[in-house]
């Protein structure tokens, strides 16, 4: 019986590190593909005017409208590594 609940102890440490590590795999992916799709919804709606704005405001013609899906991807990927979550509690709120 000891055998077997080490046997167990051990398959179970296994699942959770594979189990993190798939999380740190698939996470970003799935944040990359996400993102992706909602640049091409923004591409399909306001491509040419968000385009026209950013060569605009860099003063450049380097935008294209080709460029929105993937730069909204990449720009999601990244930003979500810099995500700030504060929670507060609402007692703690109206004692101060």
């Amino acid at each position: 019986m000891k055998n077997t609940n080490k046997t167990l102890e051990n398959v179970g440490a296994v699942t959770v590190i594979v189990s993190f590590i798939t999380f740190l795999v698939i996470s970003p992916a799935l944040t990359f593909a996400f993102a992706y799709v909602g640049g091409m919804i923004i591409n399909f709606f306001v491509g040419e005017g968000l385009v026209k704005g950013l060569n605009l405001m860099f003063n450049t013609t380097r935008f294209t409208r080709e460029m929105i899906p993937l730069t909204c991807a990449t720009l999601a990927t990244i930003g979500r590594y810099f995500k700030c979550n504060i929670n507060t509690n609402s007692k703690e709120k109206q004692n101060n």
